[in-house]
């Protein structure tokens, strides 16, 4: 990575929170319809969704999908088309879910799989799906004898070996809650390469930062104040001139019926005291002459207004020198620049409003260009002290010149000098609410206001188009989701390492993730939050209790830290509780919503609820409790509409293991297996019809 990609890395989304704290607004969302599908979209269309659901890490999504698309009977089996939805329906069923928890719903889909693939051609698709079944079917005998069939796990692994690299790794990922004992121990041999590499492969320290900055906003071209009058402004002004001028006139005339030298001393210095007002003025008072043309008159977002001043605070000071002596002549030197900026932009990009955090990038250019510029002095105007010294003699010039002259003439004639001074009193302000002074400085600097503008839009356009570039190789939500996944696996592997367990020693393991504090985060339009850090909960469940390991997980880089370890046993779980707040809308109606213990069921039957929050809280016997969120969604479900919401409508797979053991304790694993010794698959109607 170069110098200068690294420092744009380095650019982000600021957030404050405090200890244990979670931002939520900063989140950006991309519009994107891989994970977008209407009920009325043909088959093809929820099954390309579904495959785009799976490679997410939205199994329940993907295999809701391909449940739809077999129920209305496509494909016409038997077909290679028909060979890839039955090996991904697997897949889908198959994934974050633990063997334990497989119901007669997931076991009827399988043998509905097994349907659709039935008779297909043989190509690899339906080879990667028998490996799926002889996978399921030795973990059945497994667990039915409580021992491995060493001929049969060969021949497994011999299929499983000739699949396509895609093929394994689908497997090994997708699968992960699934696997245990021997067959895991045989793919960590085969796959700890795989695991390395690729978790860290692909470009992921270069790339992920990326995932996390909002679509550049384009510049917008900067107006230029064109030298011109409203019909009030040019009214005011020309009668402003009108008195202001018969003002001057009538008082140099009655100062030279006393002295024709005084007179013309007078108009000198009114005329040299008003030219170093000219010279000074403008550099005073920048809002009143700026170039800058407003385009949106109107008030204000102040949301808005306040975050574009935010931004450029924040991003100015971030590029500042960091010695203290030069970061104060920094700040003095640009200060007035920023202020102005931050007018600009607010009013730039104010109507049409664009998405938070999309121009912090121009923000930040003109950060840098701020440095570079005062770094070789640009920012020093070498007239700065003239202008001051001119503004002074100039205000004092000018003001001791009339009080003489009106001093003078009053003796001579009062009331006609009472006149004169309402009349240049008067001049002044109708010159000053025509704008007058404004006109005429903007008829002079407009043609050097107008090549600036051009020059730094030109320059603007240059720094967007290298932003874009910068951000094409942004990952898809896929990559995220990969690198994802084999994080926890090596995770789960440094923890089984550090407590000396094997796969032989793990009955079950559950992972569970929550953004860390601070986290930036980011998700596509229908699609699961990704954050920049994680904290990851590790358990591994075993015949003795539970091991569990807290790391922090900064995943860019992929580095796992601030690591807590913890041991308990079954019997000191007191209870555990799953907190869910949810949204439904119906008719729509939106309506709060607390999901009743026949969740899963009730969510199937209900495509328009979906979940905002969900804590999990075990509390152990010596008041200890393990509290982690999974979902907190509240802020950004406003940025979507109802019909395009994440998908986040049931419990993974590692929330449900840790919900049985805690009401089961040691007995869970027992029960569990009761419970599938007496369900049967074969009697599922091949129609689709659950039993």
């Amino acid at each position: 990575m170069s110098q200068a990609e690294r420092r744009e890395r380095s650019f982000d989304v600021h957030n404050e929170a405090g200890d244990h704290a979670t931002i939520g607004v900063q989140g950006i969302v991309y519009g994107d319809v891989r994970y977008e599908v209407q009920s009325e979209d043909p088959p093809e269309k929820k099954f390309w969704v579904a495959k785009n659901c799976l490679a997410g890490g939205m199994p329940r999504r993907a295999e809701e999908l391909i449940r739809e698309v077999f129920q209305i009977g496509f494909p016409n089996p038997p077909s290679t088309l028909a060979n890839e939805i039955a090996y991904h329906w697997v897949i889908a069923v198959l994934g974050d879910r633990s063997f334990e928890l497989l119901g007669n719903d997931e076991f009827g889909d399988i043998e509905r799989a097994r349907t659709l693939a039935a008779n297909g051609p043989a190509d690899d698709w339906h080879q990667a799906f028998d490996v799926l079944l002889e996978l399921v079917d030795c973990l059945r005998l497994q667990e039915r004898t409580g021992r491995d069939d060493p001929e049969r796990l060969d021949a497994f692994f011999a299929e499983f070996d000739r699949l396509p690299q895609e093929r394994r790794e689908e497997i090994r990922r997708h699968l992960d809650l699934i696997l245990t004992g021997a067959i895991q121990d045989h793919l960590d041999s085969r796959f700890a390469e795989v695991v390395r590499q690729t978790r860290t492969g692909d470009g992921r320290v270069d790339r992920v930062w990326k995932f996390f900055e909002p679509d550049p906003a384009e510049p917008r071209p900067i107006p230029v104040r064109e030298p011109g009058l409203e019909l009030f402004e040019e009214t005011a002004a020309m009668g402003g001139a009108l008195l202001g001028a018969a003002a001057i006139i009538l008082s140099h005339a009655l100062l030279a019926l006393l002295s024709v030298k005084a007179a013309a001393i007078a108009g000198t210095l009114f005329i040299v005291g008003g030219g170093l007002l000219a010279f000074s003025v403008p550099s005073y008072f920048p809002k009143r002459y700026s170039a800058f043309s407003p385009q949106n008159t109107g008030p204000k977002d102040p949301d808005f207004e306040s975050q574009i001043r935010a931004s450029v605070r924040r991003l100015f000071s971030r590029r500042a020198p960091e010695a203290a002596l030069q970061r104060s002549g920094w700040n003095v030197a640009t200060g007035r620049f920023q202020s102005r900026l931050a007018d600009e932009f607010i009013d730039l990009y104010s109507k049409p409003e664009i998405e938070p955090g999309a121009i912090d990038w121009l923000i930040d250019w003109h950060a840098k260009e701020s440095t570079r510029r005062w770094k070789a002095g640009e920012f020093k105007d070498s007239r700065r002290i003239a202008k001051w010294l001119g503004l002074v003699p100039g205000a004092a010039i000018v003001v001791l010149t009339w009080l003489y002259m009106f001093s003078a003439i009053l003796e001579l004639e009062s009331k006609i000098t009472m006149v004169v001074i309402f009349w240049f009193l008067g001049g002044v302000l109708l010159l000053a609410l025509g704008q007058a002074d404004v006109f005429l400085w903007s008829r002079i600097t407009y043609r050097r206001n107008k090549a600036e503008a051009e020059t730094r839009t030109r320059k603007e356009r240059e720094a967007y188009e290298r932003r874009r570039a910068l951000l094409a190789d942004r990952p898809g939500d896929a990559d995220m989701a990969r690198w994802l996944d084999y994080d926890k696996i090596y995770l789960k592997r440094l923890a089984m390492n550090q407590h000396g367990l094997g796969n032989r020693d793990i009955i079950a393991h559950a992972i569970l993730t929550e953004a860390a504090p601070n986290a930036r985060r980011a998700r596509f339009s229908n699609g699961p939050p990704r954050f920049s850090a994680y904290q990851v909960w590790i358990f591994l469940l075993t015949s003795d209790g539970v091991r569990q390991i807290t790391v922090r997980l900064d995943f860019p880089t992929g580095i796992a830290r601030d690591q807590q370890r913890t041991e308990f046993r079954y019997d000191v779980i007191a209870a555990a509780r799953v907190t869910e707040i949810g949204l439904r809308f119906d008719d729509g109606h939106r309506e709060i919503i607390l999901p009743r213990a026949d969740r899963d069921e009730n969510r199937r039957d209900a495509p328009s609820t979906f979940i905002l929050f969900q804590e999990f809280r075990l509390s152990l016997v010596s008041g200890n409790e393990i509290s982690i969120t999974v979902e907190n969604l509240d802020e950004w479900i406003l940025q979507d509409d109802q019909n395009h919401v994440p998908d986040n409508s049931e419990f993974t797979g590692a929330l449900r293991i840790l919900e049985a053991v805690a009401a089961d304790g040691r007995d869970w694993i027992e029960r569990a297996r009761k419970r599938r010794d007496h369900r049967s698959y074969s009697h599922t109607s091949p129609n689709g019809d659950r039993p």
